[in-house]
């Protein structure tokens, strides 16, 4: 889910884009736009086709840790082909 995918980009997407070189891919820019229009991330990610399938497959906890919100001090960055650990500041 587009928004879901944006949480990782979030609240640090300013200090990324410095990371990125100024730029976000269009798909990330997309992201970003849905993340900030979506009210409740976590709720829209557990409603959505494949968070309802990893809730009923046993996987809720799993979905649970997707969703939150600012929980981790890294981002994975791709450079070079490869993606890297990069501090939130």
């Amino acid at each position: 889910m587009l928004p879901g995918a944006a949480a990782s980009l979030g609240r640090p997407a300013a200090s990324l884009r410095g990371a990125a070189g100024g730029a976000f891919s269009p798909e990330a820019e997309a992201a970003l736009a849905c993340f900030g229009a979506t009210v409740d991330i976590a709720a829209a990610v557990r409603g959505c086709a494949s968070g309802r399938e990893l809730i009923e497959g046993g996987f809720g906890d799993d979905v649970a840790i997707a969703v939150e919100v600012d929980a981790c001090l890294l981002v994975p960055v791709l450079a070079d082909g490869a993606f890297t650990a990069a501090a939130v500041q």
